[in-house]
């Protein structure tokens, strides 16, 4: 049985805290993944963006993994207001976090050494 060849790249973007059972899952689905930790938006939270190299034909599987696994949620953080004040309580919001940011590219070339 011969492996089909990567002619595309995914690079997700995903929550921190979804990482681990994202890899997992993925992993169990057949897909190789690279992971590179960062940390930043407007949370200033843990982020991951996966590398997962594919062949087309399994493009709908892993966009279907990722939509399972990433889910947005609601939850309270604090507001970043700079006032004059000081105050002794702080001001929370409600924001949508989580999901996954998804590119998708073409693979001119791939080799595996």
């Amino acid at each position: 049985m011969t492996t089909p060849t990567v002619d595309q790249i995914v690079l997700a973007t995903v929550s921190g805290d979804q990482t681990d059972e994202l890899i997992k899952r993925l992993t169990q689905d057949g897909f190789y993944v690279t992971v590179v930790d960062s940390r930043g938006g407007l949370l200033d939270e843990r982020l991951s963006t996966l590398l997962i190299g594919l062949n087309h034909t399994r493009r709908g599987a892993l966009l279907g993994r990722l939509r399972e696994e990433c889910r947005t949620r609601r939850r309270l953080i604090p507001a970043q207001l700079e006032t004059p004040l000081a105050s002794a309580q702080t001001l929370m919001i409600e924001a949508d976090t989580g999901g996954a940011t998804i590119y998708l590219f073409d693979v001119e070339r791939f080799e595996h050494l």
